[in-house]
């Protein structure tokens, strides 16, 4: 897949990535967009609070002329137009004491609470005391829209992810197409799951993790990165090479983990089209031994009877990659096939006697 077939697949299903309001048709309630989440573990220690802090820094110097509005503040939000002063003012905010005191901040392109800023950069981060008493988790999240992926795009969110997983050192997470909702989530659970039924490749990314995520990742998409010593019980660098031996998967080791990047285009996934990408499928044949056994429940329950995510629901959709049983193993198409250290070192010795035959005079000698 290349750029061009990327966007003319997914301009094809725009509208049906963009949900509005009952009684307003102008105000979008979910959009698909690019999502991206990262759970922290021990993210109230000064350190680590200022990780998050040159985190969202960072967030800023790409797209902070995109961001309007956001609150920073948890039990007592308070609300600001988006300026350099407010950055200041939030960055010192996130350094707070973090044993003490929660961090909780929203920072959109769109002003107000109901309404969705496809540019968004927020984080709770729980007071360490709770965290020591809950085993809560840490959750960053950033929105950007698809077309930022083009020209040179890709490029520049595949640096932007690598640099957030060296800053924020996540245990795990995710990026690709995901579901983007405002702050008033809870009231479209029942579009959400929809959602996620018609289209694989949209992940789900609430904004709070849960103490079960500490065991293992809860959501795979086009880049998903674990935490080294995760990895590690997958084998080395070169094991994980030889188990995803294809050059359309990306495996990016960086100093605190490793990115898993599932081809150059996020898949949509479409369920009665695509609903096993082969590349997503190759990459979670591999990583689901790191994969937590129960997801918990995404969703609230129902409100009224309409269908939202359960528990039985949610650890279904977390295995919608999986394989049916009794499927035969996923064989590495000879088309795509890394070539191993050894076999270019063949292949460069043959290109040079095939130079050097060509170099060579009818006589034998080397042509002058």
């Amino acid at each position: 897949m290349n750029e061009e077939q990327f966007f003319q697949d997914f301009d094809a299903h725009r509208w049906d990535f963009t949900i509005v309001d009952e009684e307003d048709e102008e105000q979008p309630v979910l959009l698909v967009g690019l999502v991206a989440t990262f759970y922290l573990v021990d993210a109230y220690l000064p350190a680590r609070r200022k990780h998050i802090a040159e985190a969202f820094e960072l967030y800023c110097k790409h797209f902070g002329e995109k961001l309007t509005w956001g609150y920073t503040g948890g039990e007592h939000m308070i609300e600001r137009q988006f300026s350099p002063q407010a950055m200041r003012d939030c960055i010192s905010y996130i350094q707070s004491d973090g044993f003490v005191e929660s961090a909780a901040l929203m920072w959109s392109s769109h002003n107000g609470f109901q309404n969705i800023g496809t540019y968004m950069f927020d984080a709770f981060s729980p007071a360490g005391w709770y965290e020591k008493v809950h085993s809560s988790m840490t959750t960053v999240r950033i929105y950007l829209p698809v077309d930022e992926l083009k020209g040179q795009g890709k490029e520049k969110f595949d640096r932007l992810i690598f640099e957030l997983c060296n800053i924020l050192r996540p245990l795990h997470g995710a990026a690709g197409l995901g579901i983007q909702h405002s702050y008033e989530w809870e009231n479209y659970q029942h579009i959400e799951y929809q959602l996620i039924q018609e289209y694989r490749g949209a992940d789900l990314c609430i904004p709070t993790g849960s103490k079960k995520w500490r065991t293992g990742y809860s959501n795979l998409n086009w880049y998903t990165y674990l935490a080294h010593h995760w990895v590690s019980k997958l084998g080395t660098t070169e094991d994980l090479l030889e188990q995803l031996n294809d050059v359309r998967i990306g495996i990016l080791p960086y100093e605190w983990g490793t990115i898993f990047r599932a081809g150059d285009w996020p898949a949509l996934g479409k369920a009665n089209v695509d609903p096993r990408p082969e590349l997503y499928v190759m990459v979670n044949e591999v990583l689901k031994p790191l994969r937590v056994s129960n997801i918990g429940s995404l969703h609230y329950g129902s409100i009224a009877g309409e269908v939202r995510l359960n528990e039985r629901t949610s650890n279904q959709w977390l295995r919608r990659f999986d394989l049916p049983k009794g499927s035969p193993k996923h064989e590495p198409s000879p088309l795509y096939r890394r070539i191993s250290a050894a076999e270019q070192q063949r292949l460069n010795a043959s290109k040079q006697m095939f130079d050097e035959f060509l170099n060579k005079a009818p006589d034998g000698n080397p042509k002058i």
